[in-house]
């Protein structure tokens, strides 16, 4: 595709396009004109490893940004790490806390494992909540395993409305607002939360720690978080939690979930989550959500934006609340593209919730009766995950059936492998930093 351009638009086009490389884009510049190619995998093989890679830029992108503040956590706080010299897979023994959001050490933590996270997911509104597991099983130190931090879930999202039977929502400026379809809704919405990270650190990731942590928000001490973000409601009860997955639409943590093993078949699943407690919502129409990488456009492209429209729109410039978001909208139409320029993978969107009913009272704006409100255990859920990740050691039943219990075992030794083969300088955030 060609552009004719003057010298300051194709300036700001090249510059947007170097920015979105990651996602295939390309531009070259001849005199007026500016040739637009886009690049992108053809296979399913190709596209995973495709978007894997752009996240990963943007990652490296985002930590090279706040390299200060990583240092400076791992300089501090250096006891939350696993001592790989000392480390025992099978001496591991989750313990549960709360986060305190007006600690210190406790943000700190917070803000270092969303830095972490290679889909950055650090953007959080409304109450929060937030469970740190602490592993008490290793000699000599306390590491850190990992954290689930949940917050308010977004007030529309349709696919999970879909399947909540939630009507779609209008404002009251709307002819076609109901009162009665929005009470359902917010009363819906008071008893979820939104999981935005459920990260384990090094050496526990190669263990499938996020997995155990992906269950913390489901047991008596998530309750227990929930009730103190609600601390104005009369009767807090975390009903659901939702999440989204920014790799792909699976989700590793929540797939095979099952509620009869964490609750020794106490628990009933949700007619429609095939006995896990996670259900992953598939996409129906154009209803699919998708990873944006706005954030890869950098500082001195959104410079050029607002320099454009300023000199363009100097009224509209001067007014706008949101200067760098109008200005990079403005150009964006200008050059007949919007922010689908930015759309990468396809994202899945999981819902969490325990009991065979909780969907129903939901889906009615109802609170669940006092008698209906199951939570897992979480010893259960330590020896259901011990079983299956964690290498056998005396007095550890096997989790697998018989004719798999030969598969399972060497399975569970080269995981343990893994785990102890971690270098300590893998485990810190730092020795992903440009040199």
């Amino acid at each position: 595709m060609l552009r004719l351009l003057s010298a300051s638009w194709s300036d700001f086009l090249v510059s947007l396009l170097d920015d979105l490389a990651p996602l295939g884009f390309a531009g070259e510049r001849s005199g007026e004109q500016v040739s637009v190619t886009l690049t992108q995998p053809a296979t399913l093989e190709e596209s995973a490893t495709f978007w894997d890679q752009a996240h990963q830029h943007r990652h490296l992108t985002v930590i090279t940004q706040h390299a200060e503040t990583i240092l400076e956590f791992e300089a501090r706080h250096a006891d939350v790490f696993a001592q790989m010299r000392v480390f025992q897979p099978s001496a591991i023994r989750p313990v549960l806390e709360i986060v305190d959001f007006s600690d210190r050490r406790h943000r700190a933590i917070v803000e270092y494992l969303g830095l972490c996270q290679s889909v950055m997911s650090r953007r959080r509104v409304g109450r929060q909540m937030g469970l740190l597991v602490w592993d008490h099983g290793q000699t000599a130190h306390r590491p850190l395993i990992g954290a689930a931090v949940l917050a308010s879930p977004r007030y529309s999202q349709r696919l999970r409305d879909g399947y909540l039977g939630w009507a779609p929502h209008y404002p009251k400026t709307s002819a076609r607002h109901d009162p009665h379809e929005t009470s359902v809704r917010e009363a819906g919405l008071g008893r979820m939360m939104q999981l935005s990270m459920a990260y384990a650190l090094p050496p526990y990731s190669l263990l499938s720690g996020s997995r155990l942590i992906a269950m913390a928000p489901f047991t008596d001490v998530g309750q227990e978080a929930f009730a103190g973000a609600c601390r104005h409601e009369e009767d807090p009860d975390l009903a659901a939690v939702v999440t989204t997955t920014g790799k792909g639409p699976s989700g590793f943590p929540f797939r095979n979930q099952r509620i009869g093993q964490l609750s020794n078949r106490t628990i009933e699943a949700d007619s429609q989550a095939r006995g896990d407690v996670f259900a992953h919502i598939r996409p129906y129409g154009s209803s699919a959500l998708y990873a944006s990488f706005e954030d890869l456009v950098s500082s001195g492209t959104v410079r050029m934006a607002c320099d454009l429209m300023r000199t363009e729109e100097p009224k509209q410039f001067s007014s706008a609340k949101h200067v760098e978001r109008m200005s990079m909208s403005y150009c964006l139409k200008r050059l007949s593209l919007s922010r689908d320029i930015f759309r990468g993978n396809e994202m899945g969107v999981h819902i969490g919730m325990l009991g065979a009913e909780t969907r129903a009272h939901l889906a009615d704006g109802t609170p669940r009766p006092h008698g209906q409100r199951p939570r897992l255990d979480w010893d259960t859920v330590v020896a259901v995950w011990t079983q299956r990740f964690l290498p056998a050691s005396d007095g550890v039943a096997e989790a697998a059936d018989e004719k798999d219990r030969v598969q399972h075992l060497a399975a569970r030794r080269r995981r343990n492998a893994r785990g102890k083969s971690c270098r300590q300088s893998e485990i810190l955030l730092s020795s992903q930093l440009p040199q």
